[in-house]
Formats: C-alpha cells, sequence, structure tokens
C-alpha cells in the first residue's frame, strides 16, 4: 500500500512518538517510584522524552539534520512541544482530578494526555519547527 507523503511523514512521526512515550513513561515510572511525586516526574519525564523526540524526528521524519541549524531547530520545537505539553499536562491533571483512582495507576493520565497532545505536535512540527531556515535549502530527493 502507497501512503502520501504526509501520511508517511505522520506514520514516521506517530512511530517516533511511540519511543518517546515508552521513554516518557518508563523514566516517569522509575522518577515517581522514586519519591519523585506526580508532578516532579511529570516535569522530568516530559524534558528527557522532548530531547529525544526532537532528536530521532531531525534524524527520521523530517531529515533537516543536513539543512537546518539545530539551534534555532530546537528553539522552535521546544516552543511547539511548549503548547503540546500545556494540552499534554491539561488532560493528565483532568484526568487525575476527575477520576481519583487514576492517582494509584497515573499512566493511564499520562497516555490521555500524549494522545490529546498528538495532532497538535505533528501539525506544529511539520509547518513550523522544522521548516528550513531562511538561508537553507533542502536537499534533492528530500521528503
Amino acid at each position: 500500500m502507497m501512503l502520501r507523503p504526509n501520511a508517511r511523514l505522520l506514520a514516521r512521526f506517530m512511530a517516533v512518538g511511540g519511543c518517546g512515550f515508552a521513554l516518557d513513561a518508563l523514566s516517569f515510572q522509575l522518577i515517581f517510584l522514586a519519591g519523585g511525586g506526580l508532578v516532579l516526574s511529570r516535569l522530568l519525564s516530559a524534558a528527557i522524552s522532548i530531547t529525544l523526540t526532537w532528536y530521532l524526528n531531525r534524524k527520521l521524519v523530517f531529515r533537516t539534520d543536513a539543512v537546518n541549524r539545530k539551534g534555532p531547530e530546537y528553539g522552535r520545537y521546544l516552543g511547539v512541544q511548549a503548547v503540546g505539553l500545556a494540552v499534554n499536562f491539561g488532560v493528565y491533571f483532568l484526568m487525575l482530578e476527575a477520576f481519583v483512582a487514576l492517582r494509584a495507576v497515573p499512566i493511564l493520565a499520562l497516555a490521555a494526555g500524549a494522545a490529546a497532545a498528538l495532532t497538535f505536535n505533528f501539525l506544529g512540527a511539520r509547518l513550523w519547527a522544522f521548516r528550513l531556515d531562511k538561508n537553507d535549502s533542502m536537499p534533492a530527493g528530500s521528503p
């Protein structure tokens, strides 16, 4: 089955997101079980997974490694992720408030937050974070 270019990008983006979520969930659980608490555990696990997903999206999805400067691109990615994270955290905390039983297994609230932020994060990454810098040009044969 042939996927259109945007569908291929979305599929790769989701695969990278899956890796990011796995690292996010693992680091969250480890920090939480070590006594980090709900908020600190979430903040630290998010920082770890955002850096991984930027790197993997840069290399595997949008393939801007050879043309974009890392600093401005990472800054734009952080901006997109900050808003996406607000959506993510909002859903996470709403789930924990609305369903007190989830506090015993907060990983489920974490998953709901990640799912809610997916669409925003993809569009922000595609249209803004990984756009070419003004003086950059995409090599021939790139997506």
